[in-house]
């Protein structure tokens, strides 16, 4: 099976602020660059956190990771001598440096989401909430 990755860009996140909802282009990357598109994820901002509405396609079906990404870009880039998917991209966003992973269920850094279910038609289209430090009456993060 070949291995897929996604990535958001934190920069649709940050502009969460200035607008209610931003659409998000997702595409399949490789080692090789960024290809087709597969679908769109609208970021809106609830009273419960941030809603990542996903409509995506052509994915292998079950569980995925989930993750916003540091910088804007998808691009591969070098990791240890190799291409590497993605790389550009950089790490999840954690924009207060937590180094706190705590995974889909957890409270860790901002770019930690529920996971992606992707049905048997390779769909993806159940929205996942990731709850902010505010919204869940922890303070800022």
């Amino acid at each position: 099976m070949k291995r897929f990755a996604l990535a958001l860009v934190a920069l649709a996140v940050c502009a969460g602020a200035q607008a209610a909802s931003d659409e998000v282009e997702m595409n399949l990357v490789t080692s090789q660059g960024v290809g087709q598109s597969i679908g769109t994820v609208t970021i809106t901002e609830t009273d419960k956190g941030l809603e990542f509405a996903p409509n995506l396609k052509a994915l292998p079906p079950g569980e995925h990771g989930f993750h916003v990404h540091a910088n804007g870009s998808c691009q591969p880039a070098i990791k240890e001598g190799k291409a590497s998917a993605a790389e550009a991209a950089g790490g999840h966003l954690d924009p207060e440096h937590t180094g706190k992973h705590e995974g889909p269920e957890g409270m860790g850094h901002l770019g930690d989401l529920p996971v992606l279910v992707v049905n048997n038609d390779g769909k993806a289209t159940d929205p996942v909430t990731r709850a902010t430090a505010e919204k869940a009456g922890r303070g800022k993060r």
